[in-house]
């Protein structure tokens, strides 16, 4: 069963990311729980002598709040397992997150993210960029106008260090939709394109899932031929794995996938290399 949760702030951002991650849920046997944070670190500095009763009023503000967002939630979930929700308290977001997805067990991070339309670029909410890269648990950001539909195209950009641990962290989160997975990989020239399809094709084989096809482009930048294919396919999911002082952060900055998570209008699922 995949155990999602999806952090809320109420607004109507976060829920897309909740009706996404219901729907989710009741497609691929899951169960869904929400969270609001409430960041004592924001208000500590210039309330200090108020802060405790301060904090009893956005815990209770945050409860009327979820009164009004379950009715909705009720309304989305038909069918579907009961929603849980809960209310914590944190010095960072981040880490608040983080924690409780620990504690609950969660498989899953899902989250909504400003995204791009023609040529405006809108920067993705801090909270959800930050998730990206320091989740331990994968973090799936959700454009705002996405819905979720049955996965049929997802595509895993990889730079090959891990590709064999990460393709089964992949296929563990998605398989049983039974997608066609495009593995695109940026080489730098063409002897390394054809090293990268020969490991590739072993990885392939070795993990038996047979919905794959392999794309490998000699390009010097990742983000372009990356979003150019993203777009052309019409992919339901983006997936990669952030690393620190790699290929992807020597071609471009900030990270490949921040750029990406705005550049394209596909979920985009994270994983947290290790």
């Amino acid at each position: 069963m995949l155990n999602i949760l999806v952090p809320t702030d109420f607004s109507d951002l976060s829920k897309v990311a909740i009706r996404y991650a219901i729907d989710m849920a009741k497609k691929m046997n899951g169960k869904v729980t929400l969270l609001h944070v409430i960041d004592i670190a924001q208000h500590a500095a210039s309330m200090r002598l108020r802060l405790s009763s301060l904090i009893d009023e956005m815990v209770k503000i945050a409860h009327e709040d979820f009164e009004g967002l379950l009715v909705e939630v009720n309304k989305m979930n038909k069918g579907g397992k009961p929603v849980k929700h809960a209310i914590e308290q944190g010095a960072s977001f981040v880490d608040a997150v983080a924690k409780f997805a620990k504690s609950n067990k969660s498989d899953l991070i899902v989250m909504g993210t400003h995204g791009a339309s023609g040529l405006k670029k809108v920067v993705m909410g801090s909270n959800t960029a930050s998730m990206l890269e320091a989740s331990s648990v994968p973090v799936l950001a959700i454009p705002a106008n996405a819905t979720f539909k049955k996965l049929k195209s997802v595509v895993y950009a990889s730079d090959l260090l891990n590709i064999q641990k990460e393709f089964k962290l992949i296929l563990g989160v998605i398989s049983s939709e039974k997608p066609v997975i495009h593995i695109i990989h940026i080489a730098a020239d063409r002897d390394a394109a054809l090293v990268a399809e020969e490991k590739i094709d072993k990885v392939v084989t070795k993990s038996g899932y047979k919905n794959v096809l392999v794309r490998v482009i000699v390009n010097q930048k990742a983000v372009p031929p990356i979003s150019d294919y993203v777009t052309k396919i019409k992919v339901d999911m983006l997936t990669m794995f952030p690393h620190k002082h790699t290929f992807f952060q020597k071609l471009m900055k900030p990270s490949v996938t921040k750029q990406l998570s705005f550049l394209n209008n596909s979920p985009l699922l994270a994983f947290k290399s290790k």
